[in-house]
């Protein structure tokens, strides 16, 4: 029988699925509005393009890889989780900052410590979770009953 998907690895792919579906939705309206306006400097939307593919790529790849157990999809995905949590890091600190960070404990500083610290734990349980190496390792996680031999009658 096959361990079950654990919580963190759902958790991981719902994540990663979004902002991959997110990104490929901003790819396609700018193409849309790249064809309907036209393109002011062409090399910096093509090389903007391909970078923010390849974000949605990493995801994509993670969620995949995740779906089909394969070890390089945990990393995958674990990359993905350290991606968004760098991201989280700066936007959640620097709207802090730039708010003057005049009350220490407030509900923004809150939002944004559960938001870093989720991402981080996250990432955590996919790389190192007990439930996730015996996920992707394939192992059965309970014993296998004995096979019936027949009887000596």
């Amino acid at each position: 029988m096959k361990p079950k998907r654990p919580i963190s690895v759902w958790i991981a792919q719902i994540i990663l699925g979004i902002y991959a579906a997110g990104i490929f939705l901003l790819v396609l309206w700018g193409l849309y509005k790249g064809l309907a306006e036209g393109i002011p400097n062409p090399p910096l939307f093509i090389v903007t393009t391909v970078g923010i593919l390849t974000f949605a790529a990493l995801f994509f790849s993670g969620v995949w890889g995740m779906a089909i157990r394969r070890p390089w999809g945990r990393w995958l995905g674990v990359a993905g989780l350290t991606v968004l949590l760098i991201a989280a890091a700066i936007t959640q600190t620097s709207r802090w900052i730039s708010d003057g960070g005049s009350r220490f404990v407030s509900l923004r500083f809150l939002f944004a410590v559960l938001v870093v610290a989720g991402l981080g734990s996250l990432a955590y349980m996919v790389a190192a979770g007990d439930a996730s190496d015996a996920f992707f390792s394939r192992k059965v996680t309970k014993a296998r009953r004995p096979v019936d031999q027949g009887s000596d009658n």
